[in-house]
């Protein structure tokens, strides 16, 4: 199974506010679904709840803590970080993990992902949720594409090659 982390990030490490992205929509989103179609997602409840549905053409797998969250019936409610990948590897080979910040923490400290997509927003806003910065001793960017406002890199884990 191939775990990989998809994050925006803005130059101070910002990747939300108050529940939501803190800039304007930059585009990304395309990529984003290319990138994810077909393949089940992770991501915790508050990351659920702000996107507010499940996400057509993907399965939807939610990380809570709380035993009582309710989801509708083809979202699997999972309560812990290995309960997720297990669900998810039932679904497909393929795992893409999509926030928010405490589920990156986790899978970072852990080591639990394989590759990393990186949408790196040209701006610096105000937030409270953050993305930690990217050790070059453990992660290899092996590929970038500019576009206007925003980079596209992908770096995989050094250990693996």
């Amino acid at each position: 199974m191939t775990v990989t982390l998809v994050v925006a990030v803005g130059e101070n490490g910002v990747i939300g506010r108050d529940g939501q992205m803190p800039w304007p929509r930059t585009g990304d989103q395309v990529q984003f679904k290319e990138l994810t179609w077909g393949h089940p997602i992770v991501m915790g409840r508050a990351t659920y709840e702000s996107i507010g549905r499940p996400l057509p053409g993907r399965p939807s797998v939610v990380l809570t803590r709380d035993p009582a969250w309710q989801a509708p019936p083809e979202v699997h409610v999972v309560h812990d970080i290995e309960s997720a990948l297990a669900t998810a590897q039932t679904l497909d080979d393929e795992v893409f993990v999509i926030g928010g910040a405490q589920v990156y923490e986790e899978m970072r400290t852990r080591r639990l992902a394989d590759r990393m997509v990186v949408t790196h927003v040209a701006l610096a806003p105000e937030g409270d949720a953050f993305f930690g910065a990217i050790d070059p001793d453990e992660w290899l960017e092996s590929s970038r594409d500019s576009y206007a406002g925003y980079d596209i890199a992908v770096y995989e884990r050094r250990d693996l090659h």
